[in-house]
């Protein structure tokens, strides 16, 4: 065999053993962008089943807490103009020491059942409510996997998209996933505007005499 052939062979091996690693790496790709989405509809499936206790196994309860506590105080320190009179920084402070302040409206959404209640049709049991349409698990607004990746961000261990797809930034719920002992896991939920203000009006009304 001529020294030709020989080096025809070894580059046609190596051709090959670059396609397979492309291929390879393809599909790592291919599976990092759909095993957030599995998870994704998982959740979903649960709450369209009403199947609270598969939800409650796909939800991190104490993160999803402090996602929602921070919203709710931060508007809370902005409806009342405590942020004006505290700065950026004691700002921060109040919204970490403000969780039991808003604990009594947060807590609507921290129970399997009233979570599923909220994802499914906007309302919890004596809080927040907005309408059906703009919920973020309800109809069809989540059953397009193209829209839900479309409108989502991915991280190694995050994953959030927004709900639903075609209403305004404003209306939309911002749903996190985070990778949780290899679970994807919901983890917060960034509240439309109008909800984020009625529950920090709640909490307004409920501790008028409170101070931070």
């Amino acid at each position: 065999m001529s020294g030709f052939e020989v080096g025809g062979s070894e580059m046609r091996g190596e051709i090959r053993w670059g396609r397979w690693i492309a291929v390879v790496l393809i599909l790592l790709v291919g599976a990092f962008l759909i095993w957030p989405l599995v998870g994704f509809y998982r959740i979903a499936s649960a709450v369209e089943a009403k199947n609270a206790s598969a939800l409650a196994e796909r939800v991190e309860f104490s993160l999803l807490r402090r996602s929602l506590t921070q919203q709710v105080i931060a508007e809370y320190l902005r409806l009342t103009g405590k942020d004006q009179k505290l700065g950026r920084f004691k700002s921060g402070i109040a919204t970490g020491v403000g969780a039991a302040l808003a604990e009594p409206v947060v807590a609507e959404f921290l129970n399997a059942e009233t979570l599923l209640n909220f994802l499914n049709k906007g309302s919890a049991k004596d809080g927040g409510k907005v309408s059906s349409e703009i919920a973020p698990f309800s109809g069809s607004s989540w059953r397009d996997a193209w829209q839900v990746w479309w409108h989502s961000e991915y991280g190694p261990t995050n994953f959030s998209t927004y709900l639903p797809p075609d209403k305004p930034k404003s209306e939309q719920f911002k749903v996190k996933l985070s990778l949780r002992d290899w679970q994807w896991k919901l983890t917060g939920i960034g509240l439309p505007d109008d909800l984020r203000t009625e529950l920090a009006q709640e909490l307004v009304r409920r501790n008028h005499e409170t101070d931070l």
